[in-house]
């Protein structure tokens, strides 16, 4: 074997290594890991539709762009009870079998205007199941809470400071107020 077949080798075996985990995690699985919640790919692109909806995109980066419902999804997994979690796929379903009867289509498709009708009308309506009032309440509290912890956020739009007001020591004396 010459060195150049052996280079060609590795390099086959490599790039097999990097591509194993595409194929081993299957097309409709999310693309972060769930211990609890049972969510598809399809079911997470929507989640990032409904996120959308809820921060959409201006001249700032909406909640899609920042990846907001990867934390939403994230949250629900590890920070809501078994009830909260149940309570989230089964409104995510009901959200989307609504969004066929009122649209004709999947949420996705509907126009912006009709997307928030819709959210909103949730709320606002008593004929809507208790789990699908929780779904929206607990997506739109994760998205908002995402998006002011974001990186985005916190180094554009509220720049952090380490210490909020630094001493200074040249500071006039009269423009403090008061006799010194």
């Amino acid at each position: 074997m010459t060195r150049r077949e052996a280079i060609q080798n590795m390099l086959l075996i490599m790039s097999g290594t990097a591509l194993v985990p595409a194929y081993l995690r299957g097309e409709g699985s999310p693309s972060i890991k769930l211990a609890h919640l049972d969510i598809d790919g399809d079911q997470e692109q929507l989640l990032g539709e409904i996120a959308e909806t809820i921060i959409p995109a201006t001249d700032t980066p909406g909640a899609k762009e920042l990846g907001l419902h990867l934390f939403v999804m994230k949250m629900v997994d590890d920070c809501c009870t078994q009830e909260e979690q149940r309570s989230f796929e089964i409104g995510l379903s009901q959200l989307e079998s609504i969004s066929q009867e009122t649209f004709g289509g999947s949420f996705a498709d509907g126009t912006e205007e009709q997307r928030e009708a819709l959210f909103e009308s949730i709320n606002l309506r008593s004929e809507h199941t208790e789990e699908l009032k929780t779904f929206c309440r607990i997506m739109k509290q994760r998205t908002i809470q995402g998006y002011k912890v974001s990186e985005y956020v916190m180094t554009e739009l509220i720049p952090h400071k380490m210490i909020p007001d630094p001493y200074d020591g040249y500071y006039p004396a009269s423009k403090l107020g008061g006799e010194i």
